[in-house]
């Protein structure tokens, strides 16, 4: 678990957001089974035996008085000692055949008890815990900038070490390499090269060499926090309508970085993302792809940009996807009282500006090697 500076604070926070969510619903005591709500509650915990479920090994009982970290025996050691160490919680260690993690937490819980997911005939409130993950505390936007930082430096690095004749296979390998080595955890790995640029959005990378053209698209987290970077790479000069479709699309992240500003509607930000599409000559693409909106302790949530009452507000994240075909940009951002910054962006990538409605946003160009 990253820890850049003492956590007591945050922690009292989330306690409190809990407990203020109960008393408006109603209810007494949640439990909290998966793992993007896990790595929220314990400020940046790793919740993982299996990277292909969604619930975490542990769960965390929270009731009006007390916090409870349950699991089985097998589980809750490791936990216990390198995820949740001094946060309050009371260990409940269950032998491997016996009750299970649910049925001590409804023997354990006060009052009415609710839960994060839908199973035993719980009310399923995930929807009202993920509302209340923001806005980030000060800890978790410093946890943010470092693991973005941290992401940017990984994927330079692939950059420089990519060749041509590579197949997309062996890059992924070593992009996966480097990522588990510095402690990631992945959501997927697009890499994909030349014509399968044009073809595909959802490219997973296959046997195929590499010729000219690469896009390196990781969708990674670390303390629970996710960061999405998408980068292009040609070896030697770029084709002409490569280079064109990619700056129409860094033109588009520069409208996206400069228009995400405390108290605009999501809708609205997604109405010009659409209506940017027509105005640089893609309307057919606007239904290809998802085009993002917040990210954090999930993916993406692109769902919020349909909610008219969504609003953008300081200390959240957004990752915006944009991409046409044979081009994409994707990068996360913050948003403090201000406007947004890239924090997927470090020094170690050419950028480009873009004008746009008198500022001159500074956005990662292609790299040609």
């Amino acid at each position: 678990m990253i820890k850049f500076m003492d956590i007591s604070g945050e922690i009292q926070e989330k306690e409190r957001r809990v407990r203020r969510l109960l008393n408006r619903l109603g209810y007494d005591s949640v439990l909290i089974t998966r793992r993007e709500n896990f790595s929220w509650m314990s400020c940046g915990g790793r919740a993982v035996t299996s990277n292909v479920v969604h619930s975490s090994p542990v769960f965390l009982l929270v009731t009006q008085e007390k916090k409870y970290a349950i699991g089985l025996n097998m589980d809750l050691p490791r936990t216990w000692d390198e995820e949740l160490t001094d946060q309050g919680f009371e260990p409940v260690s269950l032998p491997t055949f016996g009750k299970s993690p649910l049925q001590a937490a409804m023997e354990l819980a006060k009052g009415r008890l609710a839960a994060d997911d839908a199973f035993g005939g719980l009310a399923d409130i995930e929807q009202d815990i993920l509302s209340i993950h923001e806005p980030f505390t000060q800890q978790e936007i410093e946890r943010y900038k470092s693991v973005a930082a941290e992401s940017s430096a990984i994927i330079r690095e692939l950059a420089d070490w990519v060749e041509p004749g590579m197949n997309e296979r062996h890059v992924l390998a070593h992009m996966w390499g480097l990522y588990v080595e510095h402690n990631f955890d992945g959501d997927c790995m697009f890499i994909v090269s030349d014509d399968r640029i044009k073809k595909y959005r959802h490219a997973i990378p296959g046997i195929k060499k590499i010729e000219k053209v690469i896009i390196l698209a990781p969708a990674v987290f670390k303390a629970g926090l996710h960061v999405q970077i998408s980068r292009l790479v040609t070896f030697g000069e770029p084709p002409a309508e490569t280079l064109r479709r990619f700056h129409d699309m860094a033109f588009l992240q520069a409208v996206m970085v400069a228009s995400t500003k405390p108290g605009v509607r999501l809708n609205s930000l997604l109405k010009l993302c659409l209506d940017q599409f027509d105005n640089l000559g893609y309307p057919e693409e606007k239904i290809n792809h998802v085009h993002g909106g917040p990210t954090g302790y999930r993916v993406s949530y692109p769902e919020r940009c349909l909610d008219a009452d969504e609003t953008v507000r300081p200390n959240m994240a957004f990752s915006w996807y944009l991409t046409v075909s044979g081009a994409k940009t994707e990068e996360t951002l913050l948003v403090n009282d201000r406007g947004a910054e890239i924090i997927s962006l470090s020094n170690n990538w050419p950028t480009i500006k873009m004008a746009y409605e008198g500022a001159n946003i500074a956005v990662p160009d292609l790299l040609v090697k």
